[in-house]
């Protein structure tokens, strides 16, 4: 590189000087074959050195990422596995709830049939009592109402037979029957 710049350098000085020289862009030939024997020794030491470990760490790093992407490939595979694992576990929890749900409907609605046909004989047996107490209970009214109606009857006839029938008293007794009984 050094015989390069004192070359140029000295092309230069003698275009200067008006002499006729040798092409500076172009190198002289023995240049041309020291720099092609040195590049070919540094190729062989570089082809025989460099390259096994360079070679070595590419093809671990390929193995890795290969390594990498298998796992992952595997890691994807199991977890769609889990995942219609799952997806198959909750469809079947989604039945048996429905399953359950229904099976209570139904027994909740037997339990209701069954109470409502242990509790209508009692219903029958309160309501013909009740029509039994009402029944009684007309009857007692009725016996009262006889009873009042022959008391007012009887105190009627009783002021009918003690005073004397005429006009006067016949109208004063109605009139005191009418207000004995509106009371």
């Amino acid at each position: 590189m050094s015989a390069t710049l004192s070359n140029m350098a000295s092309g230069l000085l003698a275009a200067t000087e008006g002499e006729a020289t040798s092409n500076p862009i172009i190198p002289e030939w023995n240049e041309v074959i020291w720099g092609s024997a040195a590049f070919l020794i540094l190729l062989i030491v570089m082809w025989k050195l460099a390259l096994p470990p360079i070679r070595r760490a590419m093809e671990a790093r390929t193995e890795r990422i290969q390594g990498d992407l298998d796992a992952a490939a595997s890691a994807k595979a199991e977890a769609e596995e889990l995942r219609a694992s799952y997806d198959s576990r909750l469809a079947e929890a989604n039945a048996e709830a429905a399953r359950i749900i229904e099976e209570a409907r139904a027994a909740a609605e037997a339990v209701r049939q069954e109470r409502l046909a242990a509790i209508e004989p009692e219903i029958a047996e309160r309501r013909a009592q009740a029509e039994a107490d009402i029944e009684a209970a007309r009857a007692r009214a009725m016996a009262e109402v006889r009873a009042d109606i022959t008391s007012i009857a009887v105190g009627a006839a009783e002021q009918v037979v003690r005073a004397s029938i005429d006009e006067a008293v016949h109208a004063q007794l109605i009139d005191d029957y009418i207000a004995r009984v509106g009371n």
